[in-house]
């Protein structure tokens, strides 16, 4: 009896390649929403389109694929299909006949409405009195992309997965409740790292590797927070216009004016000279900003995210 060897490779908390011994299948997205699917076998692309949880409803090649969902995901797509992205934006694998969450964490099988394996995380936490259901049985408003606990699906655009990306975006725009929600991801996410890292992480080990990364990554995201100020007129928070060329130029990204998209430019001495000098100084200010304390600035983003830093 021959068998056959999976590669599964992660994007964040979804599958978005499997190798095989014969094939390889990709799954593209951008900002948490997949766009289309590569065959190797077929050299063919699959243009996907979604719903509102993100399932690919529609696929389309040079025909046009319909798939229909229960409610807890089982789905009128046959199970040998070569359409990977499907419920909640999740990868189907036809060989295990379910979704593995959370990178490979538990194994969700739609049609029987149930996990295969209990969740850590019950009876007494955020799992749920039934260790083997999913998202509380209550598919509708919530998801479980982690395959640990679920999440509310009406809360997810406030999210850092959501939100954290558009930080990088030329001309960025945040509502209130979005800036007040990415405010409390980023500083919860800073004073985990900064915990960690007084445990004295190893550098040379591949956890502490992740844990230094992760704490550059969630620093620099804080400072480019930082830089968000409210428009009177809109009420909607963004990049001043005059602080907008030094945030993009740290990103490598030269912008003539916000009105025009950005596109990357060789960097002369003298640019490579002010952008180190600009990292150095956002090395000074990241430094600043971890002396916060967890209760003051969580209680300051609460009372209206009118907060002086000390930072001037």
């Amino acid at each position: 009896m021959s068998t056959q060897t999976l590669k599964l490779f992660y994007k964040g908390r979804k599958l978005s390649t499997v190798h095989t011994s014969s094939a390889h299948y990709t799954v593209v997205s951008a900002n948490n929403q997949n766009l289309c699917e590569t065959n190797s076998q077929t050299t063919q692309t699959q243009f996907l389109a979604t719903d509102a949880q993100a399932s690919t409803v529609t696929a389309h090649t040079g025909s046009q694929t319909d798939i229909a969902y229960s409610p807890y995901g089982d789905d009128s797509s046959p199970a040998a299909h070569q359409i990977l992205s499907r419920f909640t934006g999740q990868t189907w694998l036809p060989s295990a006949i379910g979704y593995l969450l959370g990178n490979g964490h538990r194994l969700y099988n739609a049609e029987l409405m149930r996990f295969f394996s209990a969740d850590r995380l019950s009876p007494f936490g955020q799992g749920g009195l039934n260790a083997y259901a999913y998202c509380g049985n209550d598919p509708i408003n919530r998801t479980d992309p982690s395959g640990r606990s679920f999440i509310k699906r009406l809360t997810r655009k406030y999210s850092y997965d959501v939100l954290a990306p558009r930080l990088k975006f030329a001309d960025p725009s945040f509502s209130a409740n979005e800036y007040k929600a990415l405010g409390k991801s980023l500083i919860k996410r800073n004073n985990r790292t900064d915990k960690l890292m007084k445990t004295k992480v190893s550098g040379m080990s591949a956890w502490g590797q992740g844990v230094l990364e992760n704490r550059y990554k969630y620093n620099n995201e804080y400072t480019e927070y930082l830089q968000l100020t409210e428009n009177p007129q809109t009420g909607r928070f963004t990049y001043p216009e005059e602080n907008l060329r030094e945030i993009q130029r740290s990103h490598g990204i030269f912008i003539p004016s916000s009105n025009q998209a950005p596109h990357t430019q060789p960097q002369s001495p003298r640019a490579s000279q002010e952008s180190r000098q600009i990292e150095a100084d956002l090395d000074g200010l990241l430094a600043r900003l971890l002396l916060i304390r967890d209760d003051s600035a969580t209680e300051a983003l609460n009372s209206g995210l009118n907060f002086d830093l000390g930072l001037d």
